[in-house]
Formats: structure tokens, sequence, C-alpha cells
């Protein structure tokens, strides 16, 4: 950031109300500022829109048949009720009795209904309702930013830095609307409704009891302002110490991050796709703390921190680069866990000697990732009662047994409403999608909540019994149903070791200080969501390993060194998003098996022309499963305060026809764009 000095204006003024033989306090204080205003503009060459929201779903306008089976646990009250019953229901397939693979439910009245297909918007009771039609947006991101940077040095030692950022959201996109649903299912009503009841909300981060649980952060639906810096810095010799809102860079590498675990990334805006040679540095979360640096002599230092806990910041419903499919309601649980008064702490101590670096770090954390459970709905919303059903014939059997299907739902981890997940086969391609076990789900789903039995749910064993069960609840919530799920934070322990070594080869060689960098990371116990959305939390120690090659090499006079930079990544229980790999390779037909191990390859280089009117960059990340994410670059000042630069995203997330399932990127694979910026600085 280009800054313009206005020192002395105060120093001025303090000594002329000074007394000729007095020391004014503000002799040596000064003044900085600068900053930049950037448009930035992200156009789509997909043909695809996000799939986890509402207008990108893959089932959007699909018709999907479903057939609604008897629930087993009905049939022996049927039978105890009407033992006329039995003969009839032990002649039919009597090996299947008990089971969601036994009886189609058939009754004249709910055929139709039984055989409705699961279009998703459409309320499959009647018929009515209003179809969501699967949109192409041709723009991806577009806000204009502004950052302010302001610096006082009260003495040489004690100094203020300020950055105020500033973001606008124009909206330039085809936007779902729940408000148009009112009529459908009786709407999505429940869950926050800032977040679930209209518009996309684009920047306002909510949790349940707060709606504004960041420190000195500001914004509504369409705009952002908030201070990613606010400290005190002093300064005495070897002693460093920064007080306030900050953010710590531990680790600065492309795509990978071992020893960066101090903050967890805000996600809101252009998710992980902005320029990856930036290394995240527009997007960790800033957390008020303390931090301590302590040179102990040339070659060794000790940093250390304390800082109140901030979790890592998810794109909202319905927003462009939302990852968490809209057919499920979150309930964050920050605050009204106690996570909001927790503090995360940890020290660093890195030196040199010769040609040689090590660093090592013992971290004490609440994952900022956090993990996620099903959770009761709490939104009494009766089935259907119109007796042309299936969910009316649920309904009246229950009121039959003094039961209300409303309270029971409540207590389940679903409500009847549309947008939701309205097919077997979507609740099996989206349980993929989120890395998650569509039939373990499900039982957990049923398992864990007690009511659930009352609604006639029960447990499963085969896909078969899976799509049955699932299709006939669905048609029996007239529609669709949606899921609700908790966030929760874990605590954790992480420990790192790093070593480096610049070799010495021939002048001018690529060997000659080549800097070989290597990065271990340990996390004992470490919490991962299961893959069931159980409350019983994966535990699993963890490992992560980076080796990183870089250097400056000249490839000709006329040009400046060329930046490269190689590196490999090894995570052993889960991906680079912090899922778990048990999680990976369902289908719409077969729940998630699981894969071992994870290893992840990035290059990169940046080349600046002479002058450095021109810059161009280029990385790349391979997962050898079968995705990659391809960025080409370039940047161009063609005056001092003026930049322009663009770079275009390409990604495929089943090279070769690879199960999507089973890499790592294809969940962002609709996310091919051609970015832009053009700044101004001040």
């Amino acid at each position: 950031m280009q800054k313009t000095g206005v020192t002395g204006v105060v120093a001025g003024m303090g000594m002329l109300l000074a007394a000729p033989a007095q020391a004014s306090i503000f002799d040596e204080m000064g003044f900085t500022i600068g900053g930049f205003i950037r448009p930035e503009f992200s156009y789509s060459t997909s043909s695809k829109d996000n799939p986890a929201n509402q207008l990108g779903n893959y089932y959007n306008g699909v018709s999907v048949p479903r057939q609604a089976y008897a629930p087993p646990t009905l049939i022996p009250q049927l039978v105890s009720s009407f033992p006329v019953l039995g003969p009839i229901l032990d002649g039919v397939v009597p090996e299947k009795l008990g089971t969601w693979a036994a009886l189609p439910l058939l009754v004249p009245a709910v055929a139709a209904d039984n055989n409705s297909p699961g279009l998703r918007g459409v309320n499959n009771a009647t018929g009515g309702g209003t179809p969501m039609e699967r949109v192409d947006n041709d723009i991806n991101y577009a806000v204009i930013r502004s950052e302010v940077e302001l610096g006082v040095r009260f003495t040489p030692n004690l100094n203020l830095v300020a950055r105020l950022r500033g973001i606008w959201d124009p909206k330039m996109y085809d936007e779902f609307d729940a408000r148009r649903y009112r009529d459908v299912q009786g709407g999505i009503s429940g869950g926050d409704q800032v977040l679930y009841g209209g518009k996309p909300n684009y920047f306002e981060y909510r949790v349940e009891g707060d709606d504004s649980p960041n420190p000195l952060e500001w914004a509504g639906d369409d705009y952002l302002i908030y201070f990613p810096t606010l400290v005190l810095e002093y300064n005495n010799g070897p002693l460093t110490a920064r007080l306030g809102n900050q953010q710590i860079a531990w680790g600065q590498a492309l795509f990978f991050r071992v020893f960066d675990v101090v903050d967890g990334l805000d996600l809101r805006r252009h998710s992980v796709l902005d320029y990856a040679q930036e290394e995240y540095s527009d997007k960790r979360v800033p957390a008020l703390g303390a931090r301590l640096g302590y040179q102990l002599n040339e070659e060794l230092l000790v940093d250390g921190y304390v800082q109140k806990f901030q979790p890592t910041i998810y794109g909202n419903p319905n927003t462009q680069y939302n990852v968490i499919p809209a057919q499920f309601t979150v309930h964050d649980r920050y605050v009204e866990g106690g996570w909001d008064d927790k503090l995360s702490y940890g020290m660093r101590l890195k030196g040199n000697y010769g040609q040689w670096g090590f660093q090592a770090m013992a971290v004490q954390r609440y994952n900022p990732d956090g993990v996620f459970r099903w959770t009761q709905s709490g939104h009494d919303k009766d089935l259907p009662t119109n007796l042309g059903s299936t969910g009316g014939l649920v309904h009246l059997t229950l009121a039959s047994l003094g039961k209300d299907s409303g309270a029971l739902l409540a207590q389940s981890a679903f409500e009847a409403s549309p947008g939701g997940v309205y097919s077997a086969q979507e609740w099996f391609k989206y349980a993929g999608f989120a890395r998650l076990n569509a039939m373990s789900g499900l039982n957990a789903s049923i398992t864990e909540f007690p009511a659930t039995a009352d609604l006639f749910a029960s447990p499963v064993s085969t896909v078969e019994e899976a799509y049955n069960e699932l299709n006939t609840f669905f048609i029996a919530a007239g529609g669709s149903l949606r899921g609700h799920i908790a966030r929760e934070y874990a605590q954790e322990e992480v420990f790192g070791l790093g070593a480096s070594y610049v070799t010495e080869g021939d002048p001018g060689s690529l060997l000659d200080q080549l800097i070989i960098n290597f990065e271990v990371s340990y996390t004992p116990d470490r919490t991962f969501t299961n893959t069931s959305l159980s409350r019983n939390y994966i535990e699993e120690d963890s490992v992560t390993t980076a080796l990183v090659l870089e250097k400056y090499h000249r490839f000709s006079q006329s040009f400046p060194a060329t930046y490269l930079v190689f590196q490999h990544m090894y995570r052993s229980v889960d991906d680079l998003f912090g899922r778990h790999l048990s999680g990976y390779g369902g289908t719409v037909d077969k729940p998630a098996d699981g894969v071992d191990g994870a290893h992840y390859f990035a290059f990169a280089f940046q080349q600046p022309f002479p002058q450095d009117i021109y810059r161009i960059g280029f990385a790349t990340l391979y997962d050898p499963r079968g995705s990659i994410l391809v960025q080409p670059g370039i940047k161009w000042k063609p005056r001092g305060a003026l930049t322009v630069e663009a770079f275009y995203s390409y990604i495929d997330g089943s090279l070769g026809g690879a199960n999507p399932n089973d890499t790592l990127l294809s969940t962002v694979d609709y996310a091919d764009e051609v970015t832009v910026r053009l700044t101004y600085q001040f």
C-alpha cells in the first residue's frame, strides 16, 4: 500500500502551545495515512451455478419418481389392531416384513400422491406451488471495496496502526427469494429469518443469540465495514508487543496451511478463490488479543500470543460462494455455547544457524472451522392435514394415538418446508457433495431423536430401504423436509516443527540459493464432524506435512528474477478444507466409503517485467485423485496510483472421469471465472 506522510503538523501546533523551556509530548508525534479504492468483478465462464444454493441445485426442474412405503413400525400395530390382516401381510413378502422394503403404500386415495415426482419447489401434495428454476449467473462476484490505513507515532517506541476496510456489493445476481414460497408448505419458516426468510444476506455473520459476534465489525445484507487491524504497537530493542484487534500469520504458503493455525478464514466475499499468490492475506479473521515477540539474539526469536477465539466465517445461505447446502438450516452455537468467551494462545520459536533454519510451535485453540451435527428443528409445523395425501394419513393416524405431528417434528432434526430435500436421490447426491454418509446420516437423524419413532421412522440397513423411507417422508411432508444442524467448536492442541535449508550451487544455477522448507504439525485427538452428522464427533490424531521449494531465479539479464515455488502437502485424516476423508466416495446409489490420506501439489511462479509495469503470475493446485485448479494472472501498473489486475480460475473437479466426490475441488468446480480488479491508491 502506498502511503503519503503528513508528519509534523500536530508537532508544530504543540510547539506553539508549549512554553519555550518545556518539551512537548507532541514533539515526536507523526502520522501516515494511505489507502485504496478498488472495484472487483468476477465473470463466470461456466454453465453452472453454485449447487449449494437453491437456484443452482442439481435437481431444480428435474422430475424424480418417488414411492411411499408403509412404515415397518406401523405393521405390528396394524396386525395387533386388525388380526385379519396378519395372514394377508404374511403372504406378501414375509422375509421383508419389518423393513422399509416390504409394502408400497398404494391406498387408492393417495396413490397419485405416492407416485408424484420429486420436483424441487413444487408442493407435491397438491400439484401447485412455484417451481425453482435452475439459473446460470453470468456474474459470480461484484464488489466495491475501500481501505484506509492510519499510522500514528506517539513516541519512537509506541505506535498506533489502524486499518479500516469497507465493502459494498451491488447484488448484480439472479437471487433466490424465500418470500416467493410462503404459500408452499407454509414457507421456509424455521431458522434465523434474516438469513433464511428472504433474499440472500451477503455480509452479516449471525449466530444463535447474537447478530454481531465479531468485535469492531458493522454489516448489513449488502455492506461490510470492519477493522482488520487496530493495534497499539510497542518496540523497545529486542521486544515487540502488539495489543488490539489483529491478524497473526505464522505461515505463508499458497493454498496450504501448516503453521498458519492461529486465525480462521473469512470466506464471505470470494471464498478461497482470490488470487492464490496473496497467501490468505485478505482472509484471516481478526481477533482481539495480545502478541509478544522477543529477539533473544541475532539467530533466535520467541513469539507468543493470547487472543479471543473467533470462528471461521462461511458464506451465508444462497450467497454466491456458500458451501453449506441451502436445504439445511444452520444454528451456530458460538454464543449460546459460551465459545465467545474462550481464549486461544500459543508460542513459536524461530531461529537460524548458518544455512539452516528451524521453528517449533505449540498452540492451544478452538478449531475455528467448527464441527456440525444434527439438532432439533424446534419448529412446530404440522404435516399436511388433507386426507388425500400421505401426510394427511400420517397426521390422522398420529391424532388417533393422541399425538401431534408438528410437536414431534419440532423434536426431530427436520421441518416440513420448501427448499429442503425432495427425493432420496437428492439426499444421496448432496451427502456425497458435502462429503457425508447418506445412510449413516439418515440413521443418526432417527436414532438420536426419540420423537422420530413416534413418527414411524426407523433405522435402515440397505440403500433400497433408505430410498424407500426417505421418499415416504418427503411425500408425507407435502414436498420436502429441511434438515437442521448445529455448529459447535472443539478445543485442541497443535504442535509443529519446521526446518529449512538454503542450498549453494553454481552461481546462476537453479540449485543455487534454493530454499528447501519442511513443516509438520500434529494434533492429538482432533475433533471432526461425523460423516453421519451424529453428535458423537470423530476424534482422531491428525498429521499434516508440507514440503516447499522456492527461489528467485534470473532467466534473462533483460528481466528481473522470477519467483518460483513448488509445494507438496500430505494430510493423514482430512482434506484441505478440513473434511474427514471417511466422507469421500458417495454417489446417488451408494454411501461414502472413504479414502486413505490426501496428497496435494502446488506450483506457482511470478515474473515482473522491466520497471515492474507488468507482472505475470501462475498458480496451480492438483489433487492426484482427480481435480485441478489452474490460475494464470497479470498485473499492469500504467502509473503510480493505478493498478489493473486480471486472473482466470479454471477448476475441473473430475479429471479423467473420476468420481467427483473422491476429489478435493469438485464442490467449487462451478466457479470457472475471470476476475478483474481496478485499484486506485492514495
